[in-house]
């Protein structure tokens, strides 16, 4: 019976380790981790500073910004379909103001936070109004 009882338990746990690597492989990945992780690597650098922080703050908002702007069109296109135009030009006269906000709200973090976040901010900013706007186009 104890037999019986550990080879169940052996094979509940595997299974449950391949679920659980099943879901941490479905998670996408962080660009802006994975940036800082291999410029870290790539430089040899032992940890990072404010150039790794400012350069993979770039490159990440810059994917984001894209993704962005494929969204609004999809947004726009969906708009269209719907024959809601003003659902649109809603979104695009609160896109201008989020994008003032997120300009002054950085200035601001960068000021009294420090220089990474100058760049870093931005970044975080545009990761959070991917989300809203997916929310939009669902």
């Amino acid at each position: 019976m104890i037999k019986l009882s550990s080879k169940v338990c052996i094979v509940a746990m595997a299974c449950l380790s391949m679920n659980i690597l099943a879901v941490a492989q479905d998670k996408p990945t962080d660009p802006y981790n994975t940036c800082v992780d291999e410029t870290i690597k790539e430089l040899k650098l032992g940890n990072i500073n404010n150039a790794v922080v400012e350069s993979c703050s770039n490159k990440t908002k810059a994917l984001y910004t894209k993704q962005i702007v494929q969204l609004l069109d999809q947004i726009k296109k969906q708009s269209q379909q719907y024959k809601q135009p003003e659902r649109y030009n809603d979104i695009m006269k609160s896109q201008q103001l989020w994008k003032n906000f997120v300009d002054q709200e950085c200035r601001n973090a960068g000021a009294y936070i420090g220089s990474p976040m100058y760049e870093f901010c931005p970044m975080q900013k545009y990761a959070e109004r991917l989300e809203q706007l997916r929310e939009y186009l669902n």
